[in-house]
């Protein structure tokens, strides 16, 4: 049996409050300014770690599958985990925008048209643009986990430094000056595909935890980041007239940097922790609620904002109602996880 290592636990549960809490702060992209505008960039950069740690996570746990499963069984249990509540979800999505905003007719051809164009495009529920990367991640698995490996970990090196300067760097730059992506990425896509990085960066972390003296120098390169992509955010926001979200843009280097530090930290200070038997429990229960959390929680923001008319600028929007909604849909999704056939959605 695979050994569980219950910092992963901790990192899957903290990511998912961390994607609340970034919905929890969009008044940053109606730049503003103020106070208030100010907090909720904090936020936004500061919890931009939230998918990165999913990624990284899946990447430290599936690149080494076949040491436990042949491909058909890890097709078959994956995407069963995934692929359900991605076509569930979306229908539901779909079914709930058509009902209070679009009023297409349901006898009509061209709404079912609508709803697979959402499909192909993403654009359903923006949000899941995760579940796009993950299955990509996923399909990739057979092949990439024959490359990531102990035995070629020069070879695995060598990815991320290609990854890292491709996109990490060359990529960040064409993203700040709002710029068409440079060629590099196209002419030498399988190793600079932005998620790739993210993916096997996890599981070389996992497999080789830094030395001290690393480890020190990424938590300053961490917090430095966090920082900088603060700095960016507010002076090219104020250059350009409007938000600049891609300042601090997962794929960047300074994004990778402190989602990486926080992957560390954790790593560090939990990866030899055995919790009491109710503690286990706990975080096994956590952990596994967070892909029902990510697909549920946006209906109790969206519900908040417009039913109850709760201020995107408000303190209760930005800190209050991101905590109180992680609660209460972690506890909704141990409930459906209860019920027969319900359960496989979340």
């Amino acid at each position: 049996m695979k050994k569980r290592y219950f910092y992963m636990d901790l990192l899957n549960i903290l990511a998912t409050f961390a994607v609340v809490m970034l919905h929890g702060s969009s008044f940053a992209f109606t730049n503003n300014g103020g106070g208030r505008w100010y907090l909720s960039v904090f936020i936004q950069v500061f919890f931009i770690f939230a998918v990165p740690l999913f990624f990284m996570i899946s990447g430290a746990n599936i690149l080494d599958y076949r040491e436990r499963e042949d491909t058909r069984t890890f097709f078959k249990k994956r995407f069963r985990r995934v692929a359900i509540p991605f076509v569930f979800w979306t229908i539901i999505w779909f079914i709930y925008n058509n009902v209070q905003y679009n009023h297409y007719s349901w006898l009509s051809v061209n709404t079912y048209a609508r709803l697979l164009n959402g499909f192909m495009h993403g654009t359903v529920q923006p949000i899941f643009w995760y579940f796009y990367i993950i299955i990509g991640f996923y399909l990739s698995a057979p092949l990439l986990s024959k490359i990531v490996t102990i035995n070629q970990k020069a070879l695995v090196q060598y990815l991320l430094i290609l990854n890292i300067i491709v996109v990490g760097f060359i990529g960040y730059y064409y993203q700040l000056r709002n710029q068409a992506d440079s060629s590099f990425s196209g002419g030498i896509s399988v190793g600079v595909a932005g998620s790739v990085g993210i993916f096997v960066l996890g599981w070389y972390l996992h497999h080789y935890p830094l030395a001290d003296r690393q480890r020190h120098l990424l938590y300053l390169a961490g917090v430095s980041s966090v920082l900088m992509m603060i700095g960016l955010a507010l002076v090219l926001s104020k250059h350009f007239g409007s938000f600049q979200r891609q300042t601090y843009s997962i794929w960047g280097i300074l994004g990778m940097t402190w989602s990486a530090t926080v992957f560390v930290f954790f790593q560090h200070h939990f990866s030899q922790w055995t919790p009491s038997p109710k503690v286990q429990n706990w975080l096994r229960a956590g952990s596994s609620a967070s892909l029902g959390v990510y697909v549920l929680h946006y209906f109790f923001v969206e519900t908040l904002e417009v039913q109850y008319h709760l201020a995107q600028n408000s303190f209760w929007h930005l800190l209050v109602m991101p905590v109180i909604v992680w609660l209460v849909v972690t506890l909704l999704v141990k409930a459906i996880q209860k019920i027969p056939y319900l359960r496989r959605t979340v």
